[in-house]
């Protein structure tokens, strides 16, 4: 046997112990190194940053006015594991040497405070309430920042009114059917213009989106159904699966499709992929509403009978569940187990294990019930019969007690039948819904806990027939991973602030922003607005134009200019885009509505300048035959 040296094993010893030593300060340091700029490991989380391009392109630079992705990952210091159910809130401002002594905190604050005097140069919190009206009309709400007194952004004209709607799933797309004209209308939600109008043969009366977004499916009334494709933005198959009214629903992996035919009592089971009816289910009633669970994996069908049927992704019916009721509406938790079914004549809601695929529990809400809308912790149902609001709490499902019903008023007065587009809608935080009473002509905000709506939306006369909310903060698109798209802000050093809720963490990156080569102008001096209006007293619900002139400014036509006229003190308001007529020259035209004082401003992104930014223009409308004083200018 070898005896080994021990003179030689002490030395390697010494030797790798006095490197340790020697080399164990660096660690830390070394550590460090590896650790990128643009993260943070604050309070037990690691907060990583990044922003690019978007589109990503050849130029990785971030530039003034284009575009960028920020996407923020979140992760558990120790484990690395993904953080995720956070709602982080983000903005971009300006660096200013003068406040360097200001903390992130504080800066985060006067955010949060929204105190006009500290207001940063990008929010990517925002998100803007959109009521579907009675009048041929969207209007845009932004619930968290107003100007001149008024919530109400611009108002959306449509050829007809409409009836029905559907989101896309990043939210920049928003399709509304106006059956009266036979259209569906494609709006952009980062202009609010529509971007094109699809015409149909037959009137479109409900739309909805396939999951992965390829499709949206149209249910004519007398044509049955068209399928469009959504990049494409035309009609990919028309589908004479059936007659009467249509729903729609579908697998969560979008293969299939479900649309049911009133009249014929049926309900095609379609594929997706290729377009076509694999086979049709009969019912022995008219089915009236389609909800898929993705716990099952099975459609249910809900009749005028009050029976459910259930039917899988192959199309083969199973076991179909009586409710005693006739029904109105069907839909499920966001988990797939609970299925809710309304019958507004028995004013009450059939709860459906999809687990077990039967009728769990039964529960008596207000009158004439015929909406559910889900937020995290509640089912909301709304009712027609008079203005309540019942909450079911999604905790007590399935236990023994009977489950307990709080309300609130959605209201001062009941609502009244509704067309099929959500009037309940929840907000981003997932707490608090709106909700929208045409009958009362107004929006109302409400947080969960409370015993009334916490405030409203005026709608200007207009009856909110739907709402829904279209959210411009950071998402999670991936387990700890959260972000969210902005138009840069002119060229400078810039902080990221971010706020995360659980636990609250704040931290402030910074971030450089180049100038764009293609804004650069040889004349350094700032654009300058010129409003012409020879007569700043016009006549009341006369056509006006204004025309605005643009000085120093690029000689290539500005795309994105941008009018904001109201009427003090801000009940009434419009935004339109500017019409270009060359040489740096743009009008809009409008009709003042009532007699009063008004007041204009411009903004353009492209051009680095927002409404309060430059000067305003001040006219009064006036009755013809009524002389009034002269306007200082």
């Amino acid at each position: 046997m070898k005896i080994p040296n021990y003179r030689n094993l002490a030395l390697s010893f010494i030797v790798l112990t006095a490197l340790f030593f020697a080399f164990s300060d660096q660690w830390p340091a070394l550590h460090r190194n590896n650790q990128s700029a643009d993260e943070v490991v604050k309070d037990g989380l690691t907060i990583a940053l990044a922003i690019d391009p978007a589109p990503a392109g050849k130029d990785a630079a971030l530039l003034e006015g284009r575009p960028a992705r920020l996407q923020f990952t979140v992760r558990d210091a120790l484990s690395r594991a993904p953080v995720k159910g956070l709602h982080p809130a983000v903005w971009l401002d300006r660096q200013n040497p003068k406040e360097q002594a200001l903390s992130c905190k504080d800066r985060i604050n006067s955010y949060l405070k929204s105190r006009l005097a500290f207001q940063p140069d990008v929010n990517l919190n925002a998100y803007f309430v959109l009521a579907l009206n009675n009048k041929a009309s969207i209007s845009v709400i932004d619930p968290l920042n107003g100007f001149g007194g008024s919530k109400l952004i611009t108002r959306i004209r449509l050829n007809s009114p409409g009836a029905d709607w559907a989101l896309s799933q990043d939210q920049k797309t928003l399709y509304v059917a106006t059956p009266l004209s036979r259209e569906v209308a494609v709006v952009d939600t980062g202009s609010w213009r529509i971007r094109t109008v699809l015409a149909f043969e037959a009137a479109p009366a409900r739309l909805a989106l396939q999951p992965d977004g390829r499709y949206l499916w149209v249910g004519l009334e007398t044509a049955g159904v068209s399928v469009v494709d959504t990049e494409r933005l035309e009609v990919a198959a028309s589908l004479a699966t059936g007659q009467g009214a249509h729903e729609f629903a579908f697998s969560a992996d979008s293969r299939t499709a479900y649309v049911s035919h009133a009249d014929d009592r049926t309900v095609a089971v379609v594929d997706s992929a290729r377009l076509a009816s694999r086979q049709a289910v009969k019912s022995q009633a008219r089915p009236v509403a389609l909800a898929f669970s993705t716990l099952s994996q099975s459609l249910y069908a809900a009749t005028d009978s009050g029976r459910l049927l259930v039917i899988n992704t192959a199309g083969q019916a199973g076991a179909p569940i009586d409710t005693g009721s006739p029904l109105t509406a069907l839909r499920f938790s966001p988990d797939g187990r609970w299925g809710f079914a309304l019958s507004r004549q028995a004013g009450k809601v059939f709860i459906i294990d999809a687990s077990l695929n039967r009728l769990a529990q039964t529960v008596e809400v207000g009158a004439a019930p015929d909406q559910i809308a889900f937020t995290d912790r509640f089912a909301y149902v709304r009712s027609t019969g008079n203005e309540t609001v019942s909450l079911l709490p999604l905790d007590a499902l399935g236990k023994s007690a009977p489950v307990p019903v709080t309300t609130f008023p959605g209201g001062q007065r009941a609502p009244g039948a509704a067309g099929p587009a959500d009037a309940i809608a929840p907000t981003p935080e997932r707490n608090a819904v709106v909700v929208a009473n045409p009958a009362d002509k107004t929006l109302y905000y409400y947080m969960e806990g409370m015993a009334a709506p916490m405030g409203n939306f005026e709608n200007f006369g207009m009856d909110p027939t739907a709402v829904l909310v279209v959210d411009r903060s950071l998402r999670e698109t991936a387990p700890g991973v959260y972000t969210g798209s902005a138009q840069l802000p002119p060229a400078g050093r810039y902080s990221v602030s971010v706020l995360l809720d659980n636990p609250p963490v704040y931290h402030c990156f910074a971030a450089d922003i180049a100038p764009d080569p293609k804004l650069a102008r040889t004349d350094a001096q700032p654009v300058q607005v010129e409003y012409l209006l020879d007569d700043k007293e016009v006549p009341v619900g006369a056509p006006l134009s204004i025309r605005v002139k643009l000085h120093h400014a690029p000689e290539d036509t500005v795309g994105d200019l941008q009018v904001l006229v109201f009427r003090v003190p801000g009940l009434w308001q419009q935004r339109l885009p500017a019409r270009p007529l060359g040489d740096s020259l743009y009008q809009v035209d409008l009709t003042p509505p009532e007699t009063g004082l008004y007041q204009v401003f411009v903004q353009s992104p492209s051009l680095n300048f927002t409404f309060e930014q430059q000067p305003m223009l001040t006219f009064r409308a006036i009755r013809p035959a009524i002389a009034t004083a002269q306007i200082q200018e």
